[in-house]
């Protein structure tokens, strides 16, 4: 797991059998840091993307994608403030990085609450083993949200999605159906995983959606 750790904060250290993979990061990339979780952001995060997909690419392999979001944050931080919400998006941060996840894997911070974890040569089934594992840890941490709409802790939706990159496609367009199986997570209730499997020479969408609320 490519998991970069701020060296003021500490914030998004995995654990020690996985530090060993934290790549060097160049002077050029350190602004696409994120301060808060040490996590790969911006430039720096589509760099790490888009090299996975060029060697899924290569190796005719296949590539998944995870975007996790933290359900009602905005009313977390109402409720609790928002050093409370920052503090929750170091302890996220720091459970990507050891949610079983792979050494080859990585994971970045999107924006606000949402997360990517890229998953290089994992078909869906694959994906949606660290995916079940996520969702159920953050709930297993029973930190109280009394501002949720679903539960009395903090919950995640995650969107997943996969493909065999050929040649000419754009990776663009698995993260795009990531970010629409998440949308569907969030709308059919939040707290559950959706997922996406694209084929070749088939649109998105086309795609069967699979939605899965784990217990």
């Amino acid at each position: 797991m490519s998991c970069v750790t701020n060296p003021v904060t500490g914030a998004g250290r995995p654990p020690p059998d996985l530090i060993q993979f934290a790549p060097m990061i160049s002077d050029d990339q350190a602004a696409d840091v994120d301060h808060l979780t040490g996590l790969p952001m911006g430039a720096s995060l589509d760099a790490l993307t888009l090299d996975s997909w060029e060697s899924a690419t290569t190796a005719c392999g296949a590539m998944a994608v995870l975007l996790v979001e933290l359900d009602d944050f905005e009313r977390y931080c109402d409720n609790y403030g928002a050093a409370a919400g920052e503090l929750l998006l170091r302890r996220v941060s720091t459970l990507l990085c050891g949610s079983g996840v792979r050494a080859s894997d990585r994971a970045g911070r999107v924006t606000g609450a949402q997360f990517l974890l890229v998953l290089p040569g994992a078909s869906l089934d694959a994906a949606q083993i660290p995916a079940e594992r996520i969702l159920r840890a953050v709930r297993d941490l029973e930190i109280p949200n009394r501002g949720s709409t679903i539960s009395n802790y903090v919950t995640v939706s995650i969107g997943a999605a996969s493909c065999r990159p050929q040649p000419g496609d754009s990776m663009v367009t698995l993260v795009d159906a990531g970010a629409s199986a998440l949308w569907s997570a969030k709308q059919r209730g939040q707290n559950r995983i959706a997922a996406y499997e694209l084929s070749p020479n088939v649109p998105q969408e086309e795609a069967v959606l699979d939605v899965m609320h784990v217990g």
